[in-house]
C-alpha cells in the first residue's frame, strides 16, 4: 500500500492563494476518506487553518526553504512505498518520489515583477524540482500550456490540471448585508506589480461618486510597495475571510486587472458571493470566468475606466452564481491520478 504524505510547510505560513489551495485540497481529500499524513515543521500552525481531523506529524527544525530542501528529505529515509505531494510549489529536489504543483510561471514571463533573489531562486530551482518529480500538478489549462512552453522537455501526459475552487460554505451571498457607508468597487490581491494596480488606480481617478477598496498587502519579493494613495482609494491591508465575504457582498462590483495569472481565484470568490466581476482580457480569465465576467484591456487605463463607467452607468445587476469548480471535484481528479500513477494506491 502506498503511503501518501503532504508537504505541510504551508501550515506555518499565512493563508494566501497557494496556501489556500493546499489547505482546501487536504480538507477535500480527507472528506473523501483518503488516508494521508501532513509532515509539518515544528512550531505553531497558523490560526487560519482548522486542522481538526487531519493527521499531522511535526518534524525537524526551521520552517523556511531550508526545511523543505534539506530537512524534510530525511523524514523519508528508509521509507520505500510512498509519495509526497507539494501543493504550494517546489517541494524538495532531493525527494524523487513526489508530485509538485506549479501554480504559474510569472517569474519567467517577466522577471521585473519580482525581486532578484526570488527570480533567481525559482529560475534555478523550478526545473530541478520538475526533473526530480514523478508528476506535475497545475491549476488551469493555461498554466499547463505555459509549463510546456517554458519546459519543453515535459510531455502533456506529465501534467494534470487540478483546478482551484472556492469554499461554498464561506463565499456565498449573505441574507442580511449591512448597507456600506459609501459606494465602492473592490479589488483583492497581493500588491504585486503584475496585479496591475497602478493602471487601475490611474483609471479610477476620473470616476466620481465611487471609491476603490483594495484588499491585500505588499511583500518584499515584489520589490517596492505598490501603495500609491489617491483621494478615492482606500487600502484595507489583509482582512479576515469573514470580512472579505462581507466586502464582496457590499461592493458594487469586483475589479481584477491582473496581467498574468495561473488561475485567478478572487473573481470566482466574488462571483460566488453574487458580486459582478470586471476582469482582464487574458486567456486564463476566460477559462476561469467564461461568460460571467466583463472583460477589458489591462494595459490601457482608458479601457479599464470605460469598462467601469459603462458598468456603473448601466446599474449592473448582481452576478449569476455558477459553481464551475469545486474542491470535491478537484480531489476526485487527484485521487484518480494517484491510483493511476501508483499501483498500490489506497482505495
Amino acid at each position: 500500500m502506498t503511503d501518501i504524505y503532504i508537504n505541510g510547510r504551508f501550515l506555518t505560513q499565512p493563508m494566501t492563494g497557494v496556501e489556500r489551495y493546499a489547505y482546501n485540497m487536504c480538507k477535500a481529500m480527507a472528506e473523501q476518506q483518503l488516508s494521508f499524513t501532513i509532515v509539518c515543521p515544528k512550531g505553531t500552525i497558523q490560526n487560519c487553518y482548522d486542522v481538526s481531523g487531519l493527521k499531522i506529524v511535526h518534524y525537524g527544525w526551521g520552517n523556511s526553504h531550508l526545511w523543505e530542501q534539506c530537512v524534510l528529505p530525511f523524514f523519508f529515509v528508509g521509507k520505500k512505498n510512498y509519495v509526497v505531494m507539494s501543493f504550494t510549489g517546489l517541494g524538495s529536489i532531493l525527494v524523487r518520489n513526489k508530485m509538485m504543483t506549479i501554480h504559474d510561471l510569472s517569474f519567467l514571463e517577466n522577471h521585473n515583477w519580482f525581486s532578484k533573489a526570488y527570480y533567481w531562486w525559482y529560475k534555478i530551482m523550478t526545473p530541478l524540482a520538475v526533473k526530480t518529480s514523478r508528476h506535475i500538478l497545475t491549476v488551469s489549462e493555461f498554466s499547463k500550456r505555459e509549463i510546456l512552453r517554458f519546459y519543453p522537455f515535459l510531455k502533456e501526459q506529465d501534467i494534470t490540471v487540478v483546478y482551484n475552487a472556492t469554499d461554498e460554505t464561506l463565499f456565498r451571498p449573505l441574507l442580511e448585508v449591512e448597507e456600506p457607508r459609501e459606494h465602492f468597487a473592490l479589488a483583492v490581491s497581493s500588491l504585486d506589480p503584475r496585479k496591475n494596480f497602478a493602471r487601475l488606480i490611474e483609471a479610477f481617478q476620473d470616476i466620481p461618486d465611487c471609491k476603490l477598496y483594495i484588499v491585500g498587502s505588499s511583500h518584499r519579493v515584489f520589490g517596492e510597495s505598490q501603495e500609491n494613495q489617491g483621494d478615492n482609494i482606500r487600502y484595507l491591508g489583509r482582512v479576515s475571510d469573514e470580512e472579505l465575504v462581507r466586502l464582496y457582498n457590499q461592493a458594487v462590483c469586483f475589479i481584477f486587472p491582473s496581467l498574468y495569472e495561473g488561475f485567478g481565484l478572487p473573481p470566482i470568490e466574488a462571483m460566488s458571493c453574487g458580486c459582478p466581476v470586471l476582469v482582464s482580457d487574458i486567456p486564463v480569465l476566460h477559462e476561469v470566468c467564461g461568460d460571467a465576467a466583463t472583460y477589458f484591456d489591462p494595459y490601457n487605463p482608458y479601457a479599464i475606466r470605460k469598462a467601469i463607467q459603462q458598468f456603473l452607468a448601466n446599474h449592473g445587476e448582481r452576478a449569476v452564481i455558477a459553481h464551475r469548480f469545486s474542491w470535491a471535484a478537484s480531489a476526485k481528479t487527484l485521487i484518480a491520478l494517484l491510483k493511476e500513477k501508483f499501483s498500490d494506491q489506497h482505495n
